[in-house]
């Protein structure tokens, strides 16, 4: 009997905490109402507070829960998973591609500007951790001639950043209608890209020519105005 109560409460908790992460998602924290959760779930509105203290507690278990997808249990298991750098950033930019769906960034962003205390107590430690776990092995290619030396924890900032600009422009900001954001493979291009630059092995060394070129040029002109 206390089994089967244990699991109703288990049950009724996991919905409302489905449907305020919806709500919240979609309203922010300020605009939902623990009613509105309650009838989203399909519960008492006074079940909610048998569950949670108040609705902050339950936002706060909403961004604990979402914030969970960044803790880094995920990501040394891919940093192992492969010989070939190349592949274990396109698994790592994949994986952050799926990360950063819409639930997660609208959630990211009302979180940060209804609660950023909160919001920085969630996240802050986990993205840190992130970057330091990352970073580690960027330094670890850098020191194999695999990678240039750069700033590792720049570096992982910057794939990271890649990833979820992208998420958010074709999520959040326009979707289809805005240039690249339904191109095929996201993670795959952005990944080339920040291995590989924009630049052909040609086209990065051709600047200094052509700066030296144009410099010429000017020398020739001013000769001849000067005469």
């Amino acid at each position: 009997m206390a089994t089967s109560h244990a699991s109703k409460a288990g049950t009724a908790r996991e919905r409302v905490l489905k449907a305020a992460t919806a709500l919240f998602a979609a309203k922010g924290f300020h605009e939902t109402s623990t009613r509105d959760i309650a009838r989203r779930a399909r519960v008492n509105e006074i079940t909610i507070y048998r569950l949670f203290k108040n609705k902050r507690e339950m936002y706060f278990q909403v961004l604990d829960n979402k914030m969970a997808l960044i803790r880094t249990e995920w990501l040394r298991p891919i940093l192992q998973s492969s010989e070939d750098s190349k592949k274990v950033f396109l698994a790592l930019a994949e994986r952050l591609e799926a990360l950063f769906d819409p639930t997660f960034l609208r959630l990211v962003f009302y979180a940060a500007l209804e609660k950023p205390g909160l919001f920085r107590r969630c996240y802050q430690p986990r993205l840190v951790n992130l970057y330091e776990i990352l970073g580690e092995y960027i330094r670890e290619r850098i020191d194999e001639g695999v990678l240039r030396n750069i700033d590792p924890t720049l570096m992982a900032r910057s794939l990271v950043a890649m990833i979820a600009y992208h998420q958010i422009v074709s999520q959040l900001l326009g979707g289809s209608d805005l240039p690249g954001s339904n191109i095929a493979g996201p993670a795959k291009a952005y990944t080339d890209i920040w291995l590989h630059g924009a630049f052909t092995t040609r086209g990065y060394a051709s600047p200094p020519a052509r700066v030296e070129g144009a410099r010429a040029a000017k020398e020739i002109d001013s000769h001849f105005l000067a005469d």
